[in-house]
């Protein structure tokens, strides 16, 4: 399947041994860890699942000390922010782990960078600053290779249908544009990003009448527009 060899080609055959210490009293409490990344050119075409599944061998491959839950199929504990559309590029997805010995955000960065190719780069790795319960809006970047038209944005409401676990429901798309802009030749849409209003940037472009195109999530926000950390 296309989505397991693009899964086996982000992960480098080199890798690293587990350097951990141990604490003198073996008590270790799990330090909250973030990892900001990217998901560029092929790897937009992965799953969500392939990318768990990628980043669960990375680490393990670059010897972090991940916090491992607990039970008959104890695995580590990962939790990622935002979901993206199979399709969408992005520089700021987000994966939240925790670490049971010491290990520096420079260390976890190198190793875990050598352990991933550049199209899925880890740009950052500090301590979390907000939760992932806060991120209420993203703003997606838009390079139309073909001529479009924003006009049927321009009406009070716009309408459409939306899959759901409940079936088929209609949506009003303006709801949850926060804003749109045309910049040198890219279209900059800002939507809404929380669980209950999310936006995908491909129902925007489908009423443009664009259909090739590249889109690439740039950044993600707070309710105060505060960027995301």
């Amino acid at each position: 399947m296309l989505s397991e060899n693009i899964t086996q080609q982000v992960l480098h055959p080199n890798s690293h041994e587990d350097k951990c210490e141990q604490t003198s009293r073996n008590i270790v409490l799990p330090k909250p860890v973030r990892i900001k990344f990217e998901k560029m050119n092929v790897l937009k075409f992965i799953s969500h699942l392939d990318v768990t599944r990628t980043m669960k061998t990375a680490l393990t491959r670059a010897g972090i000390p991940v916090w491992y839950t607990e039970g008959f199929n104890p695995h580590p504990k990962m939790i990622f922010s935002l979901p993206l559309s199979i399709g969408t590029e992005s520089v700021c997805e987000y994966l939240d782990i925790k670490i049971t010995e010491p290990m520096s955000h420079e260390e976890i960065k190198s190793r875990l960078g050598a352990a991933l190719t550049s199209d899925m780069a880890v740009t950052e790795v500090y301590s979390p600053k907000m939760k992932f319960q806060e991120i209420a809006y993203a703003l997606y970047e838009v390079t139309p290779y073909e001529p479009y038209d924003l006009s049927p944005l321009d009406t009070e409401k716009v309408i459409v249908k939306k899959h759901s676990k409940k079936g088929e429901i209609e949506i009003d798309l303006k709801e949850r544009i926060k804003s749109i802009e045309v910049k040198d030749g890219k279209i900059m849409i800002l939507g809404r990003a929380d669980q209950l209003n999310y936006l995908n940037p491909e129902q925007v472009m489908a009423l443009t009448g664009c259909t090739d195109h590249r889109i690439i999530r740039k950044e993600i926000y707070n309710e105060r527009m505060q960027i995301f950390r």
